[in-house]
């Protein structure tokens, strides 16, 4: 932990360029935990980023005493960052003891999350912020997201940091120590289950206002084509590792008498809203095509996840979106293109020359709905 109270009641932040300095002198009065009122020590080398510890094992549920020096550095960097324009505290403690943000200020509660936890406790302290009329404001610190290609590898706790933004559209915030900056990835598409496209950007910690605000560059739109062959990748891929026996997809367009690469190009098209299904919208969308007749599609849907056919991504951090909803865009979407044909193509050739012919026709209806 970086705060600690002195013996004369004062509040010790080992936070900014004078904390070395501030951490050797603090060794020379006891200090103490401002949660449990335990004896905590000073812990500053040539190698340790200043911080304090319990002096021995404690039953303080407040703080980690394994915090990473990454931790550490971020939490002290975005302390002095938000202090230069803002009031804040450190390590604050709410009013009922269940909650400690990294930093508080005003109704903002800060987190600097670098360790992975499990989504139900993301949401668990996000919903009590909430609760108390607070603004979570989470910002990743964990490891780099990864490059494939033109794309990007988001991994499900990842996911969790995603907000929306009616121009940015999905979007999350990394902070680096080591960089000492910010890395914005905005107007994220899903393509595969993993892969997303977006857009990134590098903004120094003190080019960065607090709070953050929006930037709002040139729209990129994205190519219907890129997604088209993805999605043959996906399924090359989900074959290749042997998915087929037991993937309830792959065995429902078998047992119906279909091929997964000849599908209709309107299956398995991009949605806003996809981005809380954790399946390819191929996946989805087939079961919306064989769904019995008259029943609505946001039933279908949910009996789907239900059977454990498809998997939801928690979003905490954003309201109003739901498997339910990425169906209704779904249905929305084919209304506007009028209703493609259901045929299969015959073959692969055939295939390439259907799916030409639907970017001719549908490719800007499609990404206008899509892109932010």
């Amino acid at each position: 932990m970086l705060s600690a109270v002195n013996a004369h009641g004062e509040v010790v932040v080992l936070a900014g360029p004078g904390a070395k300095l501030l951490a050797i002198q603090a060794k020379e009065i006891p200090h103490f935990c401002p949660q449990c009122g335990g004896s905590v020590i000073v812990k500053a080398g040539d190698v340790n980023i200043p911080h304090f510890a319990h002096t021995s094992y404690s039953s303080c549920d407040s703080f980690s005493e394994h915090e990473s020096p990454r931790h550490l550095a971020g939490k002290a960097d975005l302390y002095q960052w938000i202090m230069k324009t803002s009031e804040a505290k450190m390590e604050a403690r709410l009013p009922d003891g269940s909650q400690r943000p990294d930093i508080l200020s005003g109704k903002i509660a800060v987190e600097f999350q670098c360790s992975t936890i499990s989504a139900a406790l993301f949401k668990e302290r996000t919903d009590k912020y909430t609760a108390r009329g607070m603004t979570p404001f989470w910002i990743y610190g964990g490891k780099p997201v990864e490059r494939k290609g033109r794309y990007m590898k988001l991994t499900p706790f990842q996911r969790l940091f995603l907000r929306y933004h009616s121009q940015l559209g999905f979007y999350f915030m990394s902070y680096c120590p080591d960089q000492k900056g910010f890395t914005i990835y905005e107007r994220i598409i899903p393509v595969t289950p993993t892969l997303c496209e977006a857009e990134c950007r590098f903004v120094r910690v003190e080019e960065m206002s607090f709070p953050p605000s929006a930037a709002i560059g040139e729209t990129n739109a994205f190519p219907l084509g890129a997604f088209f062959d993805e999605k043959r990748k996906w399924i090359d891929r989900a074959l290749y590792f042997g998915q087929a026996r037991r993937h309830p997809f792959f065995q429902a367009v078998y047992t119906s008498g279909r091929n997964p690469y000849l599908l209709p190009e309107f299956i398995g098209l991009p949605v806003r809203s996809s981005m809380v299904l954790r399946n390819h919208p191929i996946e989805w969308q087939f079961y919306l095509l064989i769904g019995e007749k008259n029943q609505p599609a946001e039933e279908i849907i949910r009996r789907r996840i239900k059977l454990g056919h498809l998997k939801e991504q928690p979003l905490p951090l954003i309201n109003g979106l739901s498997a339910e909803k990425a169906a209704k865009e779904y249905v929305d979407l084919l209304q506007l293109i009028g209703k493609p044909k259901l045929a299969d193509s015959r073959s692969m050739v055939a295939k390439l020359q259907n799916e030409q012919a639907f970017l001719a026709d549908f490719e800007k209806t499609v990404i206008n709905r899509l892109i932010f």
